[in-house]
Order: structure tokens, then sequence, then C-alpha cells
């Protein structure tokens, strides 16, 4: 689970903000919203960004995107990428370095915070500890400052220099990396830590897509069985979600559109291949104990009087693509238990449908986690989202802020989607009287 996420000096982060998922105890709606982090700690399931188009909402989970890059891929920064993510708008952007700290507890009950502080010229510090959540001291899993570096379970003294040329040689990479290059931390703690990041964590971005989608359907049952019970309950029209499979020699004899498709098969060595239309999967293509297969999504969709027919995925809307983008990250989320974070959740679909899809997860009793960004006001409704799950965002000066509606005094009868309508709570665009 996600607790808290610190950043500064980050793309529109000058000064240092956090955000948390901490929740004020106080408030008594919705208790289901809380659940105990390593079994101690009050943590919330779900929270909601909002602000003004260019405010930052995006940059926020684009930090934690960035730790966990940084973190499971030694190649991900190096000296042309990393100017590109300093706080621009002053005389000299990297005269400070960026800093993040993100602190979280995984599946297993063990609590980390890991912070890394990032200069021009590469990492300058990098921290893990095993959180102690409030209760306790924390402790060092590792430390590295500088040259300087400090091990809970010490390498020898030869092993501490092969980190030390290592990290010469990658001043950009995160010592969570080096063992996928020599295992020589031994550290049981440290492949704890970056496994959350690996297996625990998902971002969904704004024009995310799943290459493997296909694939992700036909091979987990239950995924697919998920995913037609909740495109039943956000009544799309469409019964049943399913992946066709069929003899790829025999298709091509009766698709003409086939040609393209047979000359990248023939140079595919292993693995398969997929076809994109309109940036969607329409189809992939695999080989399997040396049969040729052809794999695609359909909809069984309803017509009058009960009659059905199945429809591919280039009949579907737009919005009928983005959900089943989502539906294996909600899946994830209320089932699997992992931590998931959407940018913009209601792209290209309708406000009641989203507002569906956040009273399901509202309502499930879940440890998994969902926060999104969002412009949808419809969803600022304290039956199903507490104001402690609510977080604002604004600039300043061209300095992204942020803050959560549970500074405000607000009893749990107001109509909180007025309030921020009418800009009681800030976080909203500010437009002028100019002529155009």
């Amino acid at each position: 689970m996600l607790l808290r996420v610190i950043l500064k000096n980050f793309l529109s982060f000058e000064d240092e903000v956090q955000f948390d998922m901490f929740p004020n105890m106080r408030k008594e709606s919705l208790p289901n919203h809380i659940t105990m982090a390593a079994g101690v700690l009050p943590t919330l399931r779900m929270a909601a960004i909002y602000g003004a188009n260019g405010a930052g909402k995006s940059n926020m989970l684009k930090g934690v995107d960035f730790i966990k890059l940084l973190v499971t891929n030694k190649d991900f920064l190096n000296q042309s990428k990393v100017s590109r993510y300093f706080y621009a708008l002053k005389d000299d952007p990297a005269s400070q370095p960026i800093t993040l700290t993100i602190e979280f507890v995984t599946k297993a009950g063990k609590a980390f915070i890991y912070a890394v502080e990032i200069g021009e010229d590469g990492i300058k510090s990098e921290i893990l500890q095993e959180s102690g959540l409030g209760a306790k001291g924390n402790k060092n899993v590792f430390t590295r400052e500088g040259d300087t570096l400090s091990f809970a379970v010490k390498p020898s003294d030869e092993v501490q220099q092969m980190i030390k040329v290592w990290l010469k040689k990658n001043p950009f990479a995160s010592l969570l990396t080096i063992n996928d290059d020599m295992p020589v931390l031994s550290d049981e703690n440290i492949a704890i830590a970056k496994n959350w990041f690996h297996e625990e964590l998902l971002l969904i971005g704004f024009h995310s897509f799943i290459p493997s989608l296909i694939e992700l359907f036909r091979r987990n049952k239950e995924i697919t069985e998920f995913t037609s019970a909740l495109f039943k309950a956000v009544d799309l029209g469409i019964n049943t979600v399913k992946v066709q499979t069929e003899d790829f020699d025999e298709w091509i004899r009766s698709h003409d559109e086939a040609e393209p498709l047979i000359e990248k098969l023939n140079k595919m060595q292993s693995g398969g291949i997929s076809q994109i239309t309109e940036n969607r999967i329409r189809r992939n293509i695999t080989v399997e104990e040396g049969v040729r297969k052809i794999s695609q999504m359909m909809f069984e969709q309803f017509g009058k009087n009960g009659f059905s027919k199945d429809m591919d995925i280039v009949a579907q809307s737009d919005g009928t693509v983005r959900l089943l983008n989502l539906a294996p990250a909600f899946y994830d989320a209320m089932m699997v238990g992992k931590t998931v974070l959407i940018d913009e959740i209601e792209h290209s679909i309708h406000p009641h449908l989203t507002r569906e899809l956040v009273k399901i997860f509202s309502n499930k009793e879940t440890t998994g986690q969902l926060i999104f960004t969002t412009h949808e006001t419809c969803l600022l409704d304290q039956k199903f989202i507490r104001t402690d799950e609510v977080w604002m965002v604004e600039k300043k000066d061209g300095s992204t802020h942020m803050y959560s509606l549970n500074d405000f005094k607000i009893h749990n009868t107001i109509n909180i989607e007025n309030g921020y309508m009418e800009g009681r709570y800030g976080a909203i665009p500010f437009i002028g009287e100019r002529k155009i």
C-alpha cells in the first residue's frame, strides 16, 4: 500500500509537497474505506486528485512512476534525460537536486521508506529504510551518500569495492538495481522492497493501452470473468467479454488483410506479434508448439428480441476500449490488493459510468488502493467518497501545491460538488474576461 509521496524540485513541484493516504480518524463516514497497513496503521484505500488543466495533477503520478522506473530499470535515467525533470521556472534548475521520497507497505506486511536525491551528474544520495510507521524508529537497509555506503547486512570489503566501481560506471542507477547485473547484495529487504515496485504498484497513463491485453485475457480466466461482470454492472449492452482463438493458417484463407501479418509472422522467431488498429490491440498472433494461432477480443452484444452477436474490438467505442484497458487494473486493485494509480480516470468514459466505477471500488472490501486524477465533479459525493480522500492541486507563481479537502471543516451533509464548482476549495481554473 502507498502511504505517502514527497516531491521537491521535480517537474512543476518547486517546493516540497506531500501527498498521503492517512485518514482523519475523527470522521465516521465510510469506515470501510480505511484499512490497517501492516496491521497497525490506518490507511485510506482511495484518493481523488482535482485541479485545473496544467496545475500539475499528472505530475504527482509521474513522480511515483519516476521512482518506480528508477528502482526497477538501471538504464532508465542518464545525464541527457535528467534535465527534463528539474523544476524549470528558475534561472538554475539544477542548483538544487530532485528530491523524492515514498513510503509504502508490501502485501507481506513489510513497511519501507525509499528516498533519493538526484543532481545533474547523478544520484547524490539514496536511502532505503524499514519504516517504523511512526510507532518505532526506522531501521537502515542501506544508505548511499556520495561515495560512502552503509548496509544493514554488510558485504565484504571486496564486494563493497565492486559496488563502488559499479556505481561510478552507473551514476544514475539506483542501488536497488545492482543485483540485476551482479548478485552482490544479500539483504532480503532489498528484494522485498523492489518487488513492491515491480508487482504491487501499477500506473495507468492518459494514453495507456496494454500491448499484451489479448494474451492477458486469454491466459487469465479470472480477469476475463471479472471484466464481463464489470461490463454488465455498468450496463454497456455487453453480456460477455472473451478471447476468440483460431488456427492462423485456417483464418488466412478467408481474410484478405492477412498478407502483411504473414510477412511479419515469417520473420518472427518466438513470442508473438500484435496488430494495432486505431490505438487498440485488434489481433494477436503466437506460435505455440509449432502451430500458429490468431486471437482477438470479442464482445457479445444484444439487439432486439434477445438477438446477440459477437463483435470485435474495432466495432467498440473509445469509451468501451478505455474501460477494457482499465478492467485489469480494477481487478488488480479489488481482487489482488495492488496499489493502482490512474491518470484522468474519466478519459473517454461517460460521467455516470465513471461514477459507477468509483462506487463499485468504494463498496468493495479490499486491501488494494485506487488513486486517480480527474475533472469529474460528480465523483464529489460524500455517499461514496470521504473528504480526506480528496486532494486539490493548484499552481502559484508556476509552482504546484497540493492540499487535502480535509483541511476544510466540511460537515458530512454538505454537497462538496457544488462547493467545489463555486470555488470554495480552490483548484479550479480562473477564466478572465478577455476578448478573443
